[in-house]
């Protein structure tokens, strides 16, 4: 008698205590992880739109988890007229760019996030233009050209500073260093400025961009 109440004693203390374990770990709290969206509009490039030598347009759309890993889409419309890009002639590039690629980074300040990233870019556009040259001897000569879906890639490396104005609104600039690598520039004449990268006179550019951005968590 005296082993069977030691056995059920026994067997009540590890149910018990099972039990209690069994509590402490539904109390643990599951840590969930932070995802904001965030659709953001570069300022700089409305302020081209009263402009005569380009119209720019361009926006964003990213998703950011645990305020520091960040996927960034970035899509836009640009037409290019470049003043001095041909002597005695006029030069328009225009079409659609896309940019996609990740980032990293955090809050370095109370409100201030500073986050590097990569970014590769791709454009479709056409550009036309003419040229025409004046002879007080013979006719002048007057030519046009056009040429549809020219295509070109890049990638870039992106510095973001960000402040946070509000819960759900910040500011923020863009700093860019972008590398042309998909594009062969053997046109007669040149291929003179490419939406989303900028002027083809180098294959490395840099580029700054404006924002304000309106931010929804999840």
């Amino acid at each position: 008698m005296n082993r069977l109440s030691t056995y059920i004693f026994s067997l009540v203390l590890i149910v018990s205590s099972l039990s209690l374990h069994a509590q402490d770990a539904d109390t643990v709290e599951v840590k969930k992880v932070r995802i904001s969206l965030g659709f953001a509009l570069d300022y700089g490039k409305i302020l081209t739109l009263p402009s005569k030598f380009e119209t720019k347009a361009e926006v964003a759309f990213d998703i950011t988890i645990m305020s520091k890993f960040q996927i960034l889409v970035e899509i836009g419309y640009a037409s290019l007229t470049p003043q001095d890009a041909i002597n005695n002639g006029t030069y328009n590039s225009a079409g659609l760019y896309y940019r996609a690629g990740l980032t990293y980074g955090g809050e370095i300040l109370p409100k201030n996030f500073l986050s590097f990233g990569v970014l590769y870019g791709l454009s479709n556009f056409e550009d036309s233009g003419t040229v025409l040259i004046k002879s007080t001897i013979w006719e002048d000569f007057n030519s046009t050209f056009e040429r549809n879906d020219l295509t070109a890639s890049w990638y870039e490396i992106l510095i973001i500073s960000e402040q946070r104005i509000r819960n759900n609104l910040a500011l923020g600039v863009k700093f860019r260093w972008r590398n042309l690598t998909n594009f062969t520039n053997n046109y007669e004449p040149e291929v003179l400025a490419i939406p989303g990268y900028g002027r083809t006179f180098n294959n490395s550019i840099p580029a700054v961009n404006l924002y304000v951005k309106f931010l929804l968590p999840l």
